[in-house]
């Protein structure tokens, strides 16, 4: 049976993430982390092939974590519920991960699959196919003939609206509660019947 390693894939990635936060993402190399982990060299590179790939598996490990409790919100049976809990979950989780936030903040799909190796971008549309599909389920149940429109008021109020919030927010604060009551009163006006 093999020894286990002292640095799991987590320990990388948390330095990553730090090396991230105080240096820009362009800081973010295997020898820094490394450096910052006090881990051989070998075993970074065992575990990532490159630098990007080190960056882009942080990344979709932040997204899947976001996206997990964004997911989970919106199944409540009543879809007006399962907004604002999903409104809610992005100001709870951006002010509960603020250097996480900064990271997704700091990147796109687009982005990180234009430096990731193959196999991980592939990984990463995965994971947002499943978050669109998610929305496009909440569209369904809540709107009566959902079309394009309504898929894109969905978007807007669950994703654009609190996505803007935030935004403004980070790195140095957190969304006011005004704020978080104000897109949420916006959302539920965007979703409200389209006759």
């Amino acid at each position: 049976m093999g020894r286990r390693p002292k640095f799991s894939t987590d320990d990388l990635l948390d330095a990553a993430l730090q090396i991230a936060l105080d240096e820009g993402p362009a800081a973010v190399t295997a020898a820094a982390v490394a450096r910052s982990t006090g881990a051989p060299s070998g075993s970074v590179y065992h575990r990532f092939a490159e630098s990007d790939e080190i960056l882009a598996r942080l990344w979709i490990r932040t997204i899947a974590e976001f996206q997990s409790g964004f997911v989970d919100a919106l199944t409540d049976t009543d879809t007006v519920v399962a907004a604002d809990a999903a409104i809610a979950y992005v100001f709870d989780w951006c002010g509960e991960n603020p250097g996480k936030a900064r990271l997704l903040l700091t990147f796109d799909e687009r982005g990180i699959d234009r430096r990731a190796p193959h196999t991980v971008a592939a990984e990463l549309r995965e994971r947002n196919a499943a978050a669109r599909a998610a929305l496009e389920d909440w569209a369904r149940r809540h709107f009566e003939r959902p079309g394009p429109e309504e898929f894109d008021r969905a978007i807007y109020a669950l994703v654009d609206l609190p996505y803007g919030a935030v935004r403004r927010h980070l790195p140095d604060g957190r969304p006011r509660q005004w704020l978080r009551d104000s897109v949420t009163a916006t959302a539920r006006e965007v979703i409200s019947s389209t006759d």
